[in-house]
């Protein structure tokens, strides 16, 4: 099966709350994110779709890592470690003549860098976009309108 490799950004806001798309193929809250393109970097990738899917610029958070190329930074550069890495079984799609696939998702947690920025949504991408708070994701329901593992870690988050 083939895998293809990918990023998502759970942005938070100062409030607490989690920006989400309604998904237009899928017809479910998401995250923004999606396929990592030639010679882009997974944060890059993250930062990148999340701007062309809701138009909000992102910095992307990550836990500090000892940088193993402090004596010689020619050598190579450190990367955000993400909050998690995730093999998802992607079912065919005849509408966009896909078989299925595999996604290597890389997790990572974001910021706005300006939270007045406008949004912007994808019309391609998605039918809705809003922030949620914790109790808002709690209520979702998790067959029809939530991924369970959407909805755990942004509640691990919030």
């Amino acid at each position: 099966m083939k895998k293809h490799f990918t990023a998502t950004a759970f942005v938070i806001d100062s409030r607490k709350r989690t920006l989400l798309i309604k998904h237009k193929r899928l017809g479910r809250w998401m995250p923004p994110g999606g396929h990592i393109d030639e010679n882009e970097t997974p944060e890059e990738a993250a930062i990148r779709e999340c701007k062309e899917e809701t138009g909000l610029d992102v910095v992307i958070l990550g836990e500090e890592q000892t940088n193993l190329f402090a004596g010689n930074p020619t050598e190579g550069q450190m990367l955000k470690k993400p909050i998690a890495m995730l093999l998802e079984n992607i079912p065919a799609s005849e509408e966009r003549n896909e078989p299925a696939h595999q996604h290597m998702d890389f997790l990572f947690v974001a910021r706005p860098v300006n939270e007045a920025q406008n949004l912007s949504l994808a019309k391609a991408e998605g039918e809705e976009m809003r922030w949620f708070t914790r109790k808002e994701i709690e209520v979702l329901n998790e067959k029809t309108q939530i991924f369970s593992n959407v909805k755990e870690y942004i509640l691990s988050l919030l």
